[in-house]
């Protein structure tokens, strides 16, 4: 006798298909669509050339000559093309308002029983997914105006506070939201302060050429 035969199991026995609300052959098909749509309009733009050919070609001549003129490191002070500074600190703050705003706000209601996305991973994947994106563009933006930074950090403390002392959640979970939101504010604003000094100096890293060059962040 060679004994009784286990029962074979695996870690996806347990997985209803249906239930992860994930279309694979719709997906696919929409994934390539988008591919080759974007394939081709790159083409086109390639071969007609537009602005933001124009943008990319004109920024990263300026910021190679100024390397060339002026040794290694000259291109993080070029001003070329750049826009106002107030633009990159909206543009930041709306980046990580909008990541403070998602990340809670769909994971609580993918993870909490009766949520509107439970059990529907992809559109939480999805979410996390725009979150790196806004928070890459929130830290690059940031950077060429660090003296927002307090501002952002203060606003949004107190954003925290008001939004949990005017919430209906239990009074003692209220309490200590509101208390951390004060508290955020007063911390963060002050420890960053000292940004504020920087608010005349241009300081524009590799990292964030890239995304200049390749958006309406700079002018034509």
């Amino acid at each position: 006798m060679i004994g009784r035969v286990p029962r074979h199991t695996a870690l996806g026995d347990d997985v209803d298909p249906g239930g992860l609300f994930v279309f694979i052959p719709g997906a696919l098909v929409s994934g390539f669509l988008v591919s080759m749509a974007l394939l081709i309009s790159d083409a086109i733009r390639k071969v007609r050339g537009g602005p933001g050919s124009d943008r990319r070609v004109k920024h990263t001549a300026v910021a190679v000559a100024d390397e060339v003129r002026a040794g290694a490191g000259a291109s993080r002070q070029t001003t070329e093309g750049l826009r106002s500074r107030r633009v990159y600190g909206v543009v930041s703050a709306v980046s990580f308002a909008l990541v403070a705003i998602v990340v809670p706000g769909a994971t609580w209601n993918y993870l909490n029983p009766g949520g509107y996305i439970e059990d529907i991973s992809w559109i939480w994947a999805v979410s996390m997914i725009l979150v790196i994106g806004f928070t890459v563009l929130g830290v690059q933006t940031i950077r060429l105006a660090p003296e927002w930074l307090p501002v952002i950090l203060g606003v949004t403390g107190i954003g925290i506070a008001v939004r949990f002392a005017l919430g209906s959640e239990p009074v003692v979970s209220r309490t200590g939201l509101v208390v951390f939101g004060f508290l955020f504010a007063i911390v963060g604003t002050a420890s960053t302060w000292r940004l504020r000094r920087h608010r005349d100096h241009t300081n524009v890293p590799p990292s964030a050429r890239p995304i200049l060059t390749r958006s309406p962040l700079t002018r034509p």
